[in-house]
This record gives C-alpha cells, structure tokens and sequence, in this order.
C-alpha cells in the first residue's frame, strides 16, 4: 500500500503515468495497475485521465496534499538515520540543462567518481522549469536575468553557479539578406531564434541609459536546445540571442556578428536548485560541496585568463 500511494504521489506531479513510471523504476504497465488496485483498495476514484495529462481528482488532491507531508517527514527520518553511519553511498539523481550537462557537469562527476566509487549518478538532461522537475536531489538550471531582475517565487534553494552576458548575434549572410537591427523594436521585423525554457523565452531584454527595452520578438524558430540555435544562426537562419561563452570563437572568426552593441543585454545564468531538508543525506551534501567548491575553482581561472566558459 505505501508503495502505491508513492508512486501515485510522483503520478500527480508529473501530471504523466508513463513520465512517473520512468521516475519509479517501474514500467507504465505496471504503474497503471498499481494506481487502479489502490483506488478499488480506497473505494474512491483518485485521478482522472484524458489523452494531455492526469489530474487528481477531489479524493486524489485530498490524499496527495496529506500524505506529500507524511512523506517528507518519513524521508526526514530515513536520511536522519543514514547519516549516522556518515557513509559516502547510494545514488545521487540530477537534472541539468543540456549545456551545463555536456561542458561541466560531466568532467565534475568524472573527478568525483575517481574518488568515491560507492556513489552511482542518473543525470537527466532537462530544460523544464525546475519546479516541474521532481524527484531528483539537484536541479540545474539557465535563466536570463538582468539589472532589477526578481525570481519567481520557489520553495527550492537556489545557488548561483555561473552568469556571463547575453549576446544577439547573427550571421554575416542574414544581415547582408535582411539587414541589421539598430534599435531592439526592430528585432520585430526579424527571423528570431529563442529557447523557451534557456535564456528569456521570446521576450528579450536590453538596456540603455537605464531604460529597458522588452521585446515581444516574433516565433520563427523554438528549441530548448542553445547550441541547435546557434547552428540554425550560423546557416543564416535568423538572430539568436546566446550565452557569449557558446559563440565566442564564432564571434572571433567572423562567422556570427554581434547586434545591438549600444545596448547593455541580459545575463545568462546557471543556477543550482535542490529541496530544503532538514537532514540532507550524507552523499549528496558532500557532492553539492565539492561542485561548488570545483565551480568557484573554474570561475576564478577563468577572470585571471580573461576567458569565456566554453574554454573548461
């Protein structure tokens, strides 16, 4: 019974039997029957399915808000207990952005690895709002911020990680095409290349004299992908608007230019997130501190080199 009523906890938020099963270990023909048994064991109805998503239904919001407390204080417990044998063991589950994912995250699990070999990793490449990614111990995120910028408001711990500007850039061949933006009004009239989830959606910021420009640019092309916008800019296909350590050596030779230099842009920020917990196990606070501590490391070899990100 507890293990149904688990699973059906991770069922509700991921609003996706198939996506909770995934999480559970379980297969979604084996989750859909779990969910089923415990309904006919309560009597009552506990989601309700169409062909989008699953929803909870009163009796199943009723059980998922009461129980969501009971959990956490049994995992409260559990990690209590673990931690008295203090013992650098078990599985330690991230979601990261594809870009932090590939160029850090990586070589930051290699190290660690070398070291503890009692620790296994499930890194899960994700460009989903981080609270809508449950289950995991980090989240690993990219967002646009700027002068003034407020976060949403979020029950998770956020630890800033990386911030380096945003640059709208283009290829040679777009602008001798479709011209070059002067002011960021313009970027209406353009081919424009955004990531929903990465880097301001389609709603970019520059500023100039301390006034902000916020621009509604047009939906030519959406990927949660960074780098495959970068590729679509360098074939010509419109203006993206990317972190700089991910087109420097483009910007060098030419093959991608900058616009809209006489204004100030966002920031691309990687940010870490986790749960607050009172008694955090053991494997992952000693994790969470050495990829701290590694991210400090390269941030301050990167000021004294006066190098992009993209260079580690």
């Amino acid at each position: 019974m507890l293990d149904k009523i688990v699973f059906f906890l991770h069922v509700v938020r991921c609003h996706s039997l198939t996506d909770a099963a995934k999480q559970y270990g379980i297969s979604p023909s084996a989750g859909s029957r779990w969910i089923t048994e415990l309904e006919e064991c309560m009597g009552v109805s506990l989601v309700k399915r169409t062909t989008r998503k699953i929803t909870p239904t009163q009796a199943g919001d009723l059980l998922f808000r009461q129980f969501s407390h009971i959990n956490t204080q049994i995992t409260d417990v559990v990690n209590e207990i673990q931690n008295l044998g203090n013992e650098d063991i078990g599985t330690i589950k991230i979601a990261s952005t594809p870009l932090f994912a590939k160029h850090f995250l990586s070589q930051i699990i290699g190290e660690y690895l070398s070291d503890n070999p009692n620790i296994s990793f499930v890194v899960i490449e994700t460009a989903f709002e981080v609270d809508n990614v449950h289950e995991v111990d980090f989240a690993i995120r990219a967002n646009a911020t700027y002068r003034g910028f407020q976060d949403k408001d979020s029950l998770l711990v956020k630890r800033s990680l990386f911030s380096e500007p945003l640059k709208a850039c283009c290829s040679p061949r777009y602008i001798q095409r479709y011209g070059e933006p002067i002011v960021p009004n313009d970027l209406k009239q353009h081919l424009c290349l955004f990531a929903t989830t990465l880097v301001g959606g389609n709603k970019w910021i520059f500023e100039q004299n301390g006034e902000y420009n916020s621009v509604q640019i047009p939906r030519t092309v959406e990927a949660d992908d960074s780098e495959i916008l970068k590729n679509i800019a360098l074939a010509g296909g419109g203006i993206a608007y990317l972190p700089l350590s991910l087109i420097h050596q483009e910007l060098k030779e030419n093959r991608l230019i900058s616009v809209l230099n006489n204004y100030v842009s966002s920031d691309f920020e990687l940010s870490l997130y986790y749960k607050p917990r009172k008694y955090m196990p053991a494997r992952c606070a000693n994790f969470k501190d050495y990829l701290l501590m590694r991210v400090e490391e390269i941030n301050k070899e990167r000021i004294v080199k006066q190098v992009p990100l993209s260079v580690y």
